[in-house]
């Protein structure tokens, strides 16, 4: 049973924003599960796009929240350089807790510490049949990325069955909702049918999980022509330091018809106003400076100008998440008791999901 009220929209399955979500909030435990693929440290982009979310969401009094660390999907990228995944593994519980993530309200888990992720994954191919996990949008286009390359482009059997994979780590928490962005919703789809099925075929009683959809715009690179990505090279990391923060926003694109400093501006695809609008708190000195740039004469201001302001709100926000960061990096033990920790608090529920699956199956106890 949902521990959410069905609304009466038309897609009943997807809750929008954190506001929507605490309107359809019900007195009983709401289960939360999101996650990132390890691949290294995390941008402002997975701030503004998810751990801010995630820190309002560890907020709320009756909500429960499984935050993964999905190395098994990473891993199969990664096979030829698995250190990699072991220090971006690392990186990111370090990068949670900086941001002010709480491993004691919340439960960080690494997917490998927990073979009970792979087992259910084994058995929900069972339940999933080839056409509709082929039918997954995401997966078709990363298909067709991967055939289009030169040189490894072989598919593995992991890759094909990575959605079913998804689903697991919904399922063994019990999820009720999983933050996504509004693309990332076939996933969801693709996790209600095959868990529905589920519970028909075998008379269990799982929860359907519903979509929370992100209502914040994926946050551009600094370039401004694609989504934030350290792959792209367009990211500012949220352990930059103040020297790397200063390099990256003076690549920034602004307007390139401003000229000179009482030349007329636009502000509509500047990226500069476009972190300004994000990270700076005061949004009325903002709008003026934005009617400044956009202004003809004496009174105009320079890309000089609001690029100083941006490098020093920047660094005000990443400062303190710097600081910590340092912290956790000289006490790597403490790293490793959390990761340790959060599997062994997560497992014996794992185990129970698990063993009520597999009950229902009839595949315990042969010959008992």
């Amino acid at each position: 049973m949902t521990t959410l009220r069905q609304n009466e929209d038309k897609t009943p399955h997807i809750i929008h924003g954190i506001e929507g979500l605490k309107r359809e909030l019900s007195e009983k435990p709401l289960i939360c599960l999101t996650g990132m693929r390890p691949t290294g440290k995390l941008h402002l982009g997975h701030y503004v796009g998810a751990l801010r979310s995630w820190i309002e969401m560890e907020k709320i009094p009756n909500m429960r929240n499984y935050f993964l660390i999905a190395d098994y999907q990473a891993l199969g990228d990664y096979l030829d350089d698995p250190e990699k995944i072991r220090q971006s593994v690392v990186d990111i519980v370090i990068d949670w807790l900086s941001v002010g993530l709480d491993p004691k309200k919340s439960c960080f888990i690494v997917q490998s510490y927990v073979p009970e992720f792979a087992e259910l994954a084994f058995y929900l191919n069972m339940f999933a049949t080839y056409t509709e996990v082929m039918r997954n949008p995401t997966l078709k286009d990363e298909i067709a990325k991967i055939e289009k390359r030169e040189t490894n482009n072989t598919l593995s059997m992991w890759f094909i069955n990575y959605p079913i994979s998804q689903v697991a780590d919904i399922l063994l928490p019990r999820g009720d909702i999983v933050p996504v962005w509004e693309d990332q919703v076939p996933h969801i789809e693709l996790a209600r049918k095959i868990i529905d099925r589920v519970n028909k075929k075998t008379g269990a009683h799982f929860p359907l999980p519903r979509a929370l959809i992100s209502e914040t715009p994926r946050l551009v690179g600094i370039d401004g022509k694609d989504k934030m990505s350290k792959s792209l090279g367009n990211a500012i990391m949220i352990s930059d330091s103040l020297a790397e923060i200063q390099k990256k926003v003076q690549k920034m694109y602004t307007d390139p018809h401003k000229t000179s400093i009482d030349a007329p501006g636009n502000t509509e695809n500047h990226v500069v106003f476009m972190y300004l609008d994000i990270f700076h708190e005061d949004k009325n000195l903002i709008e003026n400076l934005k009617v400044r740039y956009r202004a003809w004469g004496s009174d105009s201001i320079w890309d000089g100008e609001v690029k100083k302001l941006l490098v020093t709100t920047l660094d005000a926000f990443i400062s303190p998440i710097r600081e910590k960061r340092a912290y956790y990096e000289a006490h790597p033990q403490l790293i490793k008791a959390i990761i340790d920790e959060g599997a062994e608090r997560f497992r014996s529920e794992a185990q129970e999901v698990l063993l009520e699956l597999k009950s229902k199956m009839k595949i315990l106890n042969y010959g008992g």
